[in-house]
Formats: structure tokens, C-alpha cells, sequence
């Protein structure tokens, strides 16, 4: 059977388009073509055909392939392109700017017509693509066809270059999605293998049995054929054995090409099923280097894996992914999957019970629950129930429910209502109203007393401490005092999910993200134990964006990838939608990601989301998204709301989002210097005042690109001090952004000493000899890890015990053995020092 006739039955459209992009390419016209279906469907079969009409007719052809094993290596792709006979030879590619490595091939076609054709394009390596993108860009007014096969998404949508400028309009990109078979077409491909019409039963048994798809039915023809049996009504009960043997084997060699860690976490899928999210899968799978939502789409594309939200694998392809483990291998993953699926399954239904908690979470908040027990007449309710049900119901994003609540005023105002009750639910008031100023009140709030200063009790604590630290009025030690304080176990006063929350985001704005992250564990192993999973997902979005700000794109990509999984299932706040998607966006374009950024920005957003906390964070993402794309003018829109409703709440911290800093460089953008100057000069006074590193160096970077002569000198020189220092805040500590940085400000060489350091910041553990490293203070979540590697827990099993990924406690340990000088584990037997 011909491979290449049989996978172009019913492809005549396709065809067609092929043979008039081989027509406009002998005219001098580009053209882009991307041929996008499932493995199987005929793509190949296209660009060789299209690659050899391109031929016959005098072009020069060069193919490409990608390939899971190659896939991170830089500029695979467009090396094998380079290699071609027709095409320019040319020193490595990493070595060429990217609009030089683009003119190789472009001077090549206005010497020769030239058509370009890469295969398996979802394996193409994150350099191939970036040069693609740049090609596409610049592929107008010369004689130059791209070809490009692969699942979705193969080509990258067209968008305008980073300057926005019209000449850099990229070419148009003509997608052909490839269907399955017709029944019509299985019978077509049939005739043509065994030279002739066939028994309509068996035509019906292989469309069924191969579903549409051309690879798996010439697997099919070609066995049947060799065994020489007729294509009869008796014969058709072999077709679906001798399917699902064709489809083994391909899955087979798909996952002989996968990288370790893709194989690991297929496995898992196959063994946990659909019951964990993203980010568990990636815990059992144990991932290191590739984010688990960057894995599970490459998965998907391939067909090993279906759906994202609840991975499963489909027929077939789990028992060819656990083939390679022997039984005791198998059991142990079968187990680990178990202990991890009731952190994220829902709670099976128990039926009524007289004894169930009134305002417990189930699948979803029950809103009306929690209703009747706040505005419920009987004074005898317990004030630490009441309590309880407002902090989950404004976990839930449900703050109007507890604002309106009139047993707010009555609890508090009751004789019997113990002190700590009474200053907690104190707290979680003005914390609403803080959040959600424009909110619904009922005149609630005229009835309820001012929050105390000094602040009562560690609920008062956390929210006296975000609200100094989003208006700027406490100073960043104070800010860190106080959620320090608030997330300290006060015997006699009840933790409340809420206020913890904030104190672990107030610590996090003033630059200690590394005690937020340990403040936030234990929130979310407590929520996990009660199967609060809403407040499990309100955990993750803070966890999230603390990791993000701390430049831990791992963790913030699990965290983040487990938060928007709650969520599908209906247990995430709408109030946190903005937040999700924020960092979301954020997390691309820390990656460089800009076309899924763009995507993750047109996510619905609730309406009722636009007056919670996190819309600003929105705003400003898609902002950040607009300057990243080089659209000033729909950028600054976004950035000008963000302020005008940070400042109506009297939020003028930078610390928590530095729109002006943005909003200047979108206003430079569109030629406007003296609005750009006026507003990074705003921002670099407000974060003098307040005062932190970060803010501070950011400002200045700011002020640095919008300003000329010495002043701009001066703002560069002070932010390379202040952000490339040995104290550097840990905002700006991990490489990438001390690169950024340091691109930015023209600063070379390693991070200088603060002033007064010698060169060396002493720390609590003095060095023993000069030639040692000093050995830094451990932070809480730190010294908890060690004690429990003490104990004999092993890496997966503390974290199970804290809440957290495994990578984060490997992060928590190998931070344990630099700073305190050990080579392992085993130097962890003795005794860890005291702090001073």
C-alpha cells in the first residue's frame, strides 16, 4: 500500500492549498502554512508532498524535524535547517542575533525561492520557536514558504513585532486542521490497498476499529495483507485486536522518545486516574527541571493524555506506560497516588448526619448555611462558631454575606461574647472592609467600632499588619513584627484561615518571603486536614504569588496550577479569579511566554471579582502583557485603572503593585517623556517612603529607562547597588532576575557588599576559618525540615506532614546544608546550633 497516496485520501482541500502556495512561492509571494491534527491523520504525508511539488519546479527544500529527545536542545530546529543542501551553511545559531539568523534564510530565498518544512513542530525546542516567530514576522516581500506539521498549535499566532511597528506585520497563517476518516474515506484507502471494492462489513469494522485514523488503518491493511486473508465479513473480527496492537506500538515508541520526566509523570496519570489535579501529578511524578502544566500539554498533544483539569490516560496507553515497572514498582506509585488523593478528591458524601457541622465545606461553600448561623436569633450560639462561619464564608469570597450578617454588631456588642472571639471577628470585619470597600454594607459598618491600636490579639495583628504595609503607613519592620506576631499560636484565640492570610501577604510585601512561605504551609496543610478545600485554593493563590515574587517559578507554577484546578471543581473563591489569572499571565511572561500570556488574558473574570482585593493585580497584569507586546496604547488604560482604584483605597505602597513604574514606560512608549518621568519620580517617592529594598530598585530601574543624561546614569548605578548587593532582596536574588537586572543598569561583575559588611555579611554563625563560608540563620520552615530529616522521614514523607511539594522541601534542605556547611543528610544527625 503507498504510504503517501493512502494518507491523502479526503485531503483535497488541503492539497489545493498546497499546490497554490507552491504557485505563489515560484511568484515571489511568501506564504505560511501549518497542518495541524492528531499523530497519524496524513501531516507528513502533506509536506512531503508539498516539499516535492516545491522541488519539481526548481525551489530550494529544507526539512526539520522535531524530536522529544531534542526538544531542549537550543535551536535544534533551525541547526537542521541550516544543514540542508539548499540552504546557507552558517556558524551555530546561538551564536547569531536573532534578525541576522532570520536574514541567513531570507537572502537564501531572494537567491532561490525557498521552501522551509518542519515536522513534529510541538517538539521544536523554545529558541526554534522564537526564531520562527521572528521569521514569520519578516517573511513579507520574499519569495519564502514555511511549512510547518504538528498538533495544535504548531505556528505561534502571528503578532506584530516587539516595537510595534507596521513594517513588522507578520504573514499570514493559512491552518489546515486535519479530520479523521470518513467512513466513505476508510473505504477509499481500502480499495486502494487491495485494488478493488471490499466486503462493506469489513469497511464498517475498520472505520470503528481504527477511528478514522489513516496511520492505524494501513498498520491494519499491511498485517492483514501479509498474512495473506482476504478482506472479508469473516476477517473483520480481527480488525479491533489488530487496532489496538497498532496503537500500542505507536504508544510504545512515543514513550520510548519521551524525557525521563515526562515519562515519570504519565505514569503517574496512569496510575492516580482522574482523581488528582495538576499540581499532585506533579508531586507524585516527582518533577525537577519541566513544569507539570508545560508536561501535561505536551502529553496532551501527543494523545497519551486527555483532558487538564483531571489528567486521565485514554484506552490502552496505561498499561503500555506502566509496562516498564516491575510489580513492586507499581504498588508503590499505586500507593503514593493514594496518599495524595484525599489532599484534592472531594470528601465522599456521607449522607445527612445529625452531627454535621453546620457551616463545614463540602464540594462547595454552603452559602445559606453559614447565612442562618450568623443571623441565626439564639443568643446561646456559640461566638466561636459564628466565628468560624464568617472566616470560611469570606475564605469563599462571600464577604457581602458576613458584612450583612447582623449578628455582627450583636456578637460583638454581647456581654457574654468572650474577649478573643470578640476581637478576632473585630478583625475579619475591617479586613472585609478593607478588601471590599465597595461592597454592599447595610450600614454595618457604622455600628462596628474601630479597629485598636495597638491591635489585640494575632487575628488584629495580621490585619493591622497588611493594612500598614498596602498603605504604606507602617514601616517594613513594623509590617514584619506584627505578621510575625499574628501567625505565632496564641493559646485561648482562634486561628482564623483570613487573617493568617494577610499577615503571610503583608510579609511578603516587606521583602521576607521566605518566613511568608513558612507562614503559609502550615495554612494550607490545616485547611487540607479539615478538606476546606476553598481555603485550600485561597492558600495555594497567596502561596503562588509569594514563590513568584520570590522568583521560584516551580513552586509558583504548582501552587498556581493547583489553585486554578480547585476552582474548575467549583471550590475556588471568585474573588481570587483576578489573582489566578494574574499570576497566571505574570508567570508567562517571566518565562518569556507571550502568546500563552495572552491567552491566559482573555480567561473570563467574574463581574463580582471587580471590586475584591486582587482586580488591581489583573489590571496590572494585562498591562505588563500590553508592554511586553509592544501595544503602549491599550497598556496604559489598564495601568492608569489599576491606580486610580489602588487609590481610592488609599493603597500607595508600590510594594504591592508597581503601576507607575509601568504606566511610565507605557506612556514612553507612546512618546509622551514627561508623563513617564513624572510618574516613575511618583513612584520612587513613594518607595523611599516606604521604604524596602525591592521597591525601592524597582522604582529606580523605572526612573533609570524613562529619564536621560545623569540623572537616568545615577538612577541605574543606585539600583545596580541596591539590587546586586550580597543582601540583595530575595525578590531579586534569583539569577534570572539579577541578570535582568544587571542588563538593565549596565552593572557587570558579582554582587557587591552592602555598606559597613567588610566585603562579608556576618551572620549569627561566625566562620571557623577565614576560607569557610558564614554561615546564615535558618528560617522556621527551614529548621522544621531538618528536625524531621532528624526524625528518619524521608523527603516525600515531611512533605506530606507540612503541606508542601516535595521540590520545596529538597529547596528547604539544600538551603539547610549551605548555610550551615554540611555535606547531606547524614551530617544532619548531630544536633542543629541554636539561634541567637
Amino acid at each position: 500500500m503507498d504510504r503517501t497516496s493512502a494518507a491523502l485520501v479526503e485531503r483535497d482541500g488541503e492539497l489545493a492549498l498546497l499546490r497554490a502556495a507552491v504557485a505563489d512561492l515560484l511568484a515571489g509571494r511568501s506564504r505560511v502554512v501549518a497542518v495541524e491534527g492528531a499523530p497519524g491523520t496524513g501531516r507528513s504525508a502533506l509536506l512531503r508532498y508539498a516539499a516535492a511539488r516545491a522541488r519539481d519546479a526548481g525551489c530550494a527544500v529544507a526539512h526539520a524535524a522535531g524530536s522529544p529527545t531534542e526538544s531542549a536542545l537550543p535551536f535544534g530546529i533551525v541547526t537542521q535547517l541550516l544543514a540542508g543542501p539548499d540552504t546557507p551553511g552558517a556558524p551555530a545559531p546561538a551564536a547569531l542575533p536573532l534578525p541576522a539568523l532570520c536574514e541567513l534564510f531570507l537572502a537564501a530565498a531572494r537567491e532561490r525561492p525557498l521552501l522551509l518544512s518542519v515536522d513534529d513542530a510541538q517538539w521544536a525546542d523554545a529558541d526554534s520557536r522564537r526564531w520562527l516567530e521572528a521569521l514569520i514576522r519578516r517573511a513579507r516581500g520574499a519569495p519564502l514558504a514555511i511549512l510547518v506539521a504538528g498538533t495544535r498549535g504548531a505556528v505561534p499566532a502571528g503578532r506584530p513585532g516587539q516595537d510595534g511597528r507596521s513594517d513588522e506585520a507578520p504573514a499570514a497563517v493559512a491552518r489546515l486542521a486535519l479530520r479523521p476518516l470518513t467512513p466513505l474515506g476508510v473505504a477509499a484507502m481500502l480499495a486502494a490497498a487491495f485494488e478493488g471494492p471490499v466486503d462493506p462489513a469489513f469497511a464498517g469494522a475498520a472505520a470503528e476499529a481504527c477511528a478514522g485514523n489513516p496511520a492505524v488503518l494501513r498498520a491494519v491493511v499491511d498485517g492483514i495483507d501479509a498474512d495473506g486473508l482476504e478482506p472479508s465479513a469473516h476477517t473483520a473480527a480481527e480488525l479491533p485486536r489488530r487496532a489496538a496492537e497498532s496503537v500500542g506500538d505507536r504508544t510504545a515508541r512515543l514513550i520510548d522518545g519521551l524525557s525521563e520526566e515526562h515519562v515519570r509523570l504519565l505514569r503517574a496519570i496512569a496510575a492516580a486516574g482522574p482523581h488528582l489535579g495538576p499540581a499532585a501529578l506533579g508531586e507524585l511524578a516527582a518533577l525537577r527541571t519541566v513544569p507539570v502544566s508545560r508536561a501535561l500539554c505536551l502529553l496532551t498533544d501527543t494523545g497519551l493524555v486527555e483532558g487538564t483539569d483531571a489528567p486521565r490516560t485514554p484506552p490502552g496507553v496505561a498499561e503500555r506506560a506502566l509496562a516498564g515497572l516491575t510489580g513492586a514498582d507499581r504498588a508503590a506509585l499505586h500507593a503514593r497516588a493514594a496518599v495524595l488523593a484525599p489532599r484534592t478528591a472531594p470528601p465522599a458524601d456521607p449522607g445527612p448526619s445529625a452531627d454535621a457541622d453546620p457551616f463545614g465545606e463540602g464540594p462547595d461553600c454552603d452559602e445559606r448555611a453559614g447565612w442562618r448561623l450568623l443571623n441565626s436569633p439564639d443568643d446561646h450560639v456559640p461566638a466561636a462558631d459564628r466565628l468560624r462561619a464568617a472566616d470560611l464564608l469570606a475564605t469563599c469570597g462571600h464577604e457581602t454575606t458576613v458584612r450583612r450578617a447582623a449578628a455582627l454588631p450583636r456578637t460583638l456588642a454581647h456581654p457574654d461574647t468572650p474577649e478573643p472571639e470578640r476581637n478576632a471577628l473585630l478583625a475579619l470585619h475591617w479586613l472585609i472592609e478593607d478588601t471590599a470597600p465597595t461592597e454592599e454594607s447595610a450600614d454595618v459598618a457604622g455600628r462596628v467600632p474601630p479597629l485598636p491600636v495597638p491591635p489585640r490579639g494575632p487575628a488584629q495583628e495580621g490585619v493591622a499588619a497588611l493594612r500598614g504595609a498596602l498603605s504604606g503607613a507602617l514601616p517594613p519592620a513594623r509590617v514584619r513584627a506584627l505578621a510575625g506576631a499574628a501567625l505565632r499560636p496564641a493559646p485561648g484565640h482562634p486561628p482564623l484561615f483570613t487573617t493568617r492570610l494577610a499577615a503571610c501577604y503583608a510579609l511578603a510585601l516587606a521583602d521576607s518571603h521566605e518566613d511568608a512561605a513558612a507562614g503559609l504551609d502550615p495554612i494550607v496543610a490545616q485547611a487540607r486536614a479539615l478538606r476546606a478545600r476553598t481555603a485550600v485554593a485561597a492558600a495555594l493563590a497567596v502561596r503562588a504569588s509569594v514563590a513568584l515574587r520570590r522568583g521560584w517559578l516551580q513552586e509558583a507554577e504548582q501552587d498556581l496550577a493547583e489553585a486554578e484546578w480547585a476552582a474548575s471543581q467549583g471550590s475556588g473563591s471568585v474573588k481570587s479569579v483576578p489573582l489566578t489569572t494574574a499570576l497566571r499571565i505574570l508567570l508567562h511572561l517571566e518565562r518569556d511566554e507571550v502568546d500563552d500570556a495572552g491567552r491566559a488574558a482573555t480567561a473570563e473574570v467574574p463581574l463580582r471579582a471587580v471590586s475584591g482585593m486582587w482586580w488591581p493585580t489583573f489590571l496590572y497584569a494585562r498591562g505588563r502583557l500590553g508592554l511586553r507586546a509592544g501595544d503602549h496604547g491599550a497598556a496604559l488604560p489598564d495601568l492608569l485603572e489599576c491606580g486610580r482604584g489602588l487609590l481610592a483605597r488609599g493603597w500607595t505602597n508600590p510594594s504591592f503593585v508597581p503601576w507607575r513604574s509601568a504606566a511610565a514606560l507605557a506612556r514612553l512608549g507612546g512618546g509622551d517623556r514627561t508623563g513617564a518621568t513624572c510618574l516613575a519620580a511618583a513612584e520612587l517617592a513613594e518607595a523611599r517612603a516606604w521604604g524596602s529594598a525591592s521597591a525601592i530598585g524597582t522604582a529606580l530601574l523605572a526612573v533609570g529607562r524613562v529619564t536621560e543624561g545623569e540623572r537616568a546614569r545615577a538612577a541605574r548605578d543606585e539600583a545596580a547597588r541596591l539590587l546586586l548587593r550580597e543582601d540583595t532582596p530575595a525578590e531579586w536574588a534569583a539569577p534570572r532576575r539579577a541578570r535582568r537586572v544587571r542588563a538593565l543598569t549596565g552593572a557587570h561583575g558579582t554582587p557587591t557588599p552592602p555598606p559597613g559588611a567588610g566585603g562579608r555579611t556576618q551572620g549569627p554563625f561566625p566562620a571557623a576559618h577565614a576560607d569557610e563560608p558564614v554561615r546564615e540563620e535558618l528560617t522556621a520552615a527551614e529548621t522544621r525540615a531538618a528536625e524531621l530529616v532528624r526524625e528518619g522521614l524521608t523527603n516525600g514523607a515531611i512533605a506530606l506532614r507540612l503541606g508542601v511539594s516535595r521540590r520545596m522541601v529538597e529547596m528547604h534542605l539544600s538551603r539547610v546544608y549551605r548555610k550551615l556547611g554540611l555535606s547531606g543528610r547524614a551530617d544532619l544527625s548531630r544536633p542543629l546550633p541554636d539561634k541567637d
